[in-house]
Parts: C-alpha cells; structure tokens; sequence
C-alpha cells in the first residue's frame, strides 16, 4: 500500500473521469491507504476537509498558494484557523514561494509565506511548501526559523545540496512524476542524497504525471510509479521503498496518532 502525500483531487481536470469520488472509489484498488488532499486556497480548503470529512481515507491541508498570496487576509487567516481545527486537517499548505512567472510579487509572497507558518506553529502543525525559483529566498526564511512539528519540500525540484540542508533543518523531502523523467538527472541526485526516513511521495495530481505517462492526466495510482524510481535511485525493494514512505508520511503528518 501507499500513501499520495499530495494530491489535488477536486481540480476539474478530474472532472471528465468523475471527480474526486472516482478516485476515492478505486483507492483499495490501486493500492493507496491514504491520500493528502492539498489546499491552494480558501474555498479549495474547504473543499479538502470536506472530502476528509466524509471519506476515511482521506486527509486535508489547508493554506494559500503562494500564486493567491493577495488572499493572505486576516479574515482568511481566521477561515483557515477555523477549518484547521477538524481532526483530519495534518498540516498547513500548500505554502511558500514561486516566482517563476514575471513580475512575481516576491513582498507579498514572503509575508503571506511568513504569516502562515505563524498560524501553524500556533497550531502546532507540520508546514507544507512549495518553492520554485525561490531557494535563495526561502533560506533566508528559514535559516532563522524552527520546524518542531515537521516540514515538507513538496515536489523538490533543488539540488542535493538543498536537499541535504533542509534535511538537517527537520524537513521531508517529497518527489512527484519529476524524478522519472529521463533528464532529471540532478534530481536523481538529490534522491540519492536524502536518507530514507525522510523521504515521501507524491503525484501533485492531476499534474506532474511520471513517465512512462508523461502527457496524460496524473491520477494518485501514479505514485507507485515515483517509488518505483526511488527504489531504484536507493537500490532497494519496491515493497521496501512503499513501506518506508507510508512511514515516513504517517510520521510527518500524525496520521498514525489519529491526528
């Protein structure tokens, strides 16, 4: 069995092969235990703890992508400390920086960034992040800053040597479809780098699909395809590469205290 532990399964992309409860339906079938279903913004949230609400093997995040960070408000702060108190909510996100389009408000992301690592140290919850073309800027964030209830670089797309660091910072590094790619040679490196009681998986469905799929729609059953590659990169069993990342993301998360 695995664990997605990032998927946006209510995108619409979804839509055409029945949504978020077609996936649910089949998750025995494809081998998932759980999924993470992951916010990006207020009403995507919402959506995330209602899907964790009402089906067992589901849990949410809730937090604003740092493409809505405008949205970061006191009173969505207060939405998401609201939605964050369900049981099934395991951390905040998905969080962080991406200045990868022009014009990127890098202010706006960084405090939008900043306040809601706030709320989840208050909450005492893991934070989830999402960084792209934003190291540089995000070690200035956390160099400064501790992550007692844990971390994740979700779909890490940086260096061993990144890798490496936020390892030592308490984080977990999570790989999505990018790391099957055939030139993702220096994320193959920081595979190798991350020790395995810090590894997790992803799909980031329905995006990021893992070759041999690459162009299709990426459905959550697609991150047996990452840890197929991961064993591989470590020279391990695939029974033992899902067993340790089903761990890993238990652990991250508190899905195993019932959190």
């Amino acid at each position: 069995m695995l664990i997605d532990s990032h998927a946006h399964i209510y995108d619409e992309e979804l839509l055409p092969y029945g949504g978020a409860d077609a996936v649910i339906n089949s998750m025995a079938a494809d081998g998932l235990e759980y999924i993470v279903c992951v916010g990006c913004d207020v009403p995507t949230s919402r959506t995330c703890v209602e899907l964790a609400d009402k089906n067992l093997g589901i849990y949410a995040t809730v937090g604003v992508h740092p493409y809505d960070a405008d949205t970061v408000t006191a009173g969505n702060l207060d939405v998401l400390r609201k939605l964050a108190a369900h049981g099934k909510v395991v951390a905040i996100g998905e969080i962080g920086l991406d200045f990868h389009r022009p014009n990127s408000d890098k202010p706006t992301q960084i405090a939008a960034m900043e306040r809601q690592y706030d709320l989840a140290r208050d909450l005492k919850l893991p934070t989830v992040y999402h960084i792209r073309d934003g190291f540089g800027e995000f070690y200035e964030f956390a160099k400064t800053r501790d992550f007692p209830e844990g971390a994740v670089l979700h779909c890490f797309s940086g260096s061993a040597e990144i890798a490496e660091y936020y390892v030592k910072k308490g984080f977990y590094i999570s790989f999505s479809g990018t790391v099957t790619y055939k030139n993702a040679v220096n994320l193959k490196r920081a595979a190798q780098a991350v020790p395995l009681d810090r590894l997790i998986v992803e799909t980031d469905s329905p995006y990021l699909t893992p070759d041999p799929l690459r162009g299709k729609i990426n459905f959550p059953k697609n991150v047996a395809l990452v840890a197929q590659c991961l064993a591989e990169i470590k020279n391990i069993p695939v029974s033992e590469m899902e067993r340790i990342t089903c761990e890993n993301t238990k652990r991250v998360f508190g899905i195993a205290n019932g959190r």
